[in-house]
């Protein structure tokens, strides 16, 4: 949030700028007022990401999927993450109290920093931790150049 300055002659306005912010904290930001068109809170992916010179590494969490239930795509600089739950069936004598646990299915997609070596990635999931090592292509690993004295190429010393 900005700071601003007090002033008496523009008090009562609000910036375009400000309302939009506004506007998309209480409508989208808070987790809990996000809802789908079912009425249900809408699943979320929450994601890691950070990169060493070698590798991308994109961490996800995904509690209660199954690993067979994970897909995992790479196309154009683009990450697509998807994963599967199933609903539990539920039985007519049951009285829910609580039922915050979202089911079906949850995509998140995001643009890599860098380009990938997609072929050489390697996928492990564990307690409900998807970690992905993406090594980085080729042209995108940082070079080491050498540096030579001027003396040594002219084949001489001063």
């Amino acid at each position: 949030m900005a700071l601003q300055r007090w002033s008496p002659f523009f008090r009562d306005f609000v910036s375009l700028r400000d309302a939009v912010d506004r506007l998309f904290e209480e409508s989208f930001v808070n987790a809990d007022r996000l809802f789908s068109w079912t009425g249900v809170a809408a699943r979320t992916m929450p994601l890691e990401m950070y990169e060493t010179p070698e590798e991308i590494v994109v961490r996800a969490l995904v509690p209660g999927v199954a690993p067979e239930k994970l897909d995992v795509s790479y196309q154009q600089g683009v990450l697509t993450l998807r994963a599967q739950t199933e609903t539990p069936p539920s039985h007519d004598d049951w009285i829910w109290h609580f039922r915050e646990f979202g089911y079906g299915e949850m995509i998140r997609s995001i643009s890599l920093p860098k380009a990938v070596d997609a072929d050489r990635a390697q996928a492990t999931f564990e307690n409900g931790i998807l970690t992905l090592r993406l090594p980085k292509a080729e042209h995108e690993k940082p070079k080491q150049i050498k540096v030579t004295p001027v003396a040594q190429i002219a084949g001489g010393t001063k």
